[in-house]
Parts: C-alpha cells; structure tokens; sequence
C-alpha cells in the first residue's frame, strides 16, 4: 500500500502511461480486437514504464478497460501497474497483475469514480491530475469510452498530455444490458466518444 508521495516515488523511476475508456456498461465488442489494439499501443512503450490502473475489474468475459490491463500485463509483463482506487472498493481486492495501490478516500456520493463534478475533477480523475502536477504523464490511450472518459479527455487536453484515441467498438448502448447490433450505426457502435475525440 502507497502513500501519495510514495506513489510519485515510484512513477518517476519510468515513463507514466494511462489508459481509459469503456467501463463495465460499455464494454469491449470483441476481444480480438481489444488485444490487437492493446499490442499496438505498446509497441512504443519502453520497458519498465508504469501505468496507472484505476481499478475497473479485469474479467474475460466482461471485457472492459480493466481487461484491457490485464492484457498489458500478459503481453508485456516487465510494464509496472499501479492502482489508484477509493477506499471503499478494499473489499473487492487487488487484481495480480497490480504492483501496488494507492487507496484513496478523497470522493463524494455525487463523484464516486471520477470524472468532473461542480466544474473540477473528482475522486479517481482528481487523483492523475495531481500525479501529472508531480510526475508527468507521457501519454495517455483512450479506447472509446463513456461521460467520464469525455470529461477526461477534456482535461488531457487542457493540461497538454500527449494522447491517442482508439475507435473501438463496444458491446452495450452505456446501460450494460442492450446489446449492439451489427446493423447499427458507427456512432452506437463507439459510442458517446464517436467524433468527439480526434
């Protein structure tokens, strides 16, 4: 378990990486696809760099960005995985493939996970501003995503962090449930981040 300074301790040994995108309602379409672009946003990532993992949970058969660290860590397993969550998700644990975790209990009913509340970044997204104030991020990847990955691309692009957007399909319409369909349109297929990031 890190401290915050801790934490800064450690991501300033390498290069800092995030990755977002679609959560646990959002889901990956296909999982072929999420494993080749996982590969390709590596192959410029030098060993031994840390990225940091917000703690969405890594499982196969619900692919979403918490698969897709877990991916990191099977094709690239010398990559360092720090995860920053909120306290009260202790109970659910700490996935293997996690080199250790900053808990958190700056977050509020109305920004649990993160994201911008009241105009400033909250919980998880409050939390990598600051590490960007300390550490700098190289880069950050976006695969798709939903509200809270928009409100943090907006912030990416304010605070000047290099990025990259996948357009990616995803596997629900935001609500976990109603699956996509191949008739529909790309925008449903990418969903809310669909021309919205370039």
């Amino acid at each position: 378990m890190l401290t915050f300074n801790k934490l800064i301790k450690e991501l300033n040994k390498g290069n800092i990486y995030m990755l977002i995108g679609n959560g646990s309602k959002n889901q990956f379409r296909y999982l072929n696809n999420l494993k080749q672009t996982v590969k390709k946003l590596l192959k410029n990532v030098p060993k031994q760099s840390n990225f940091l993992y917000f703690g969405d949970g890594a499982n196969k058969k619900k692919p979403d960005v918490g698969y897709a660290f877990q991916l990191i860590s099977e094709i690239r397993p010398d990559i360092n995985i720090y995860m920053v969550q909120i306290s009260e998700a202790k109970s659910w644990g700490v996935p293997k493939f996690v080199k250790n975790v900053y808990w958190h209990s700056d977050y509020t009913k109305q920004c649990k996970w993160g994201g911008i509340n009241n105009g400033k970044p909250c919980s998880n997204t409050k939390k990598w501003i600051n590490v960007n104030k300390r550490a700098k991020i190289n880069k950050v990847f976006i695969l798709g995503g939903g509200k809270i990955t928009l409100d943090e691309y907006s912030l990416i692009k304010k605070a000047k962090i290099e990025y990259v957007y996948f357009e990616i399909e995803r596997r629900f319409l935001g609500d976990g449930k109603t699956r996509i369909k191949d008739s529909d349109t790309k925008s449903k297929k990418i969903g809310i981040t669909y021309k919205k990031i370039k």
